[in-house]
């Protein structure tokens, strides 16, 4: 099995990467961990079979049950380095993994690989599985927070930014683009905020 399976936690979604492990993307806000935990039991896995737990960005509703998922999830915690410091300030959680532009998810159990995507944070990034699907995270959100069309975040790190992210992402021609609100989109909806 492959692919991205979202988790809800209500306005913000965690997601796992099936694959030979599990890899688990962000960890919604404070209170989640339980949710988070039955998510992947109801996939067929368990705690231990995770092989990372990677962070997309360090905003409150991406990394607030962290400290609590360590506590069962004993893999790796990954993360950009710019955003390193307000990881460990807002979680309590000191990163096992720096990353920089791009780095192989195949040795942690998914086939894909995650890219530098600053914008909505200087440290933002996303990822791009073979099967075609990504994840942004935060990259785009839908214009009404919950639904409609994405739209980029307009407390984004930096607008330039985020434009040339997405085409960054566009240029890898994923499938389909899992964002943590709203979504799904295609490829062709997130191409009109950069034309």
């Amino acid at each position: 099995m492959s692919g991205v399976m979202p988790v809800s936690l209500g306005m913000v979604k965690v997601f796992i990467l099936a694959g030979n492990r599990p890899v688990l993307v962000d960890t919604g806000t404070r209170g989640s961990a339980r949710r988070i935990l039955s998510g992947l039991e109801r996939h067929g896995m368990k705690p231990e079979d995770v092989g990372l737990v990677l962070i997309t960005h360090t905003h409150g509703d991406h990394i607030g049950s962290l400290a609590e998922i360590k506590k069962t999830i004993k893999a790796p915690v990954a993360v950009h380095r710019l955003d390193a410091g307000a990881l460990r300030e807002g979680s309590g959680v000191e990163p096992d993994i720096l990353l920089e532009d791009d780095f192989d998810l195949r040795q942690y159990g998914a086939a894909g690989r995650v890219i530098w995507t600053p914008g909505h944070s200087r440290g933002s990034v996303s990822v791009m599985l073979e099967s075609g699907e990504s994840v942004v995270g935060d990259l785009v959100l839908p214009r009404f927070m919950a639904f409609g069309p994405p739209a980029i975040a307009f407390w984004s790190a930096s607008r330039v930014d985020s434009i040339a992210s997405i085409r960054k992402v566009l240029a890898l021609k994923p499938a389909i683009v899992h964002t943590s609100h709203g979504g799904p989109y295609r490829p062709e909806d997130l191409a009109n905020l950069v034309r």
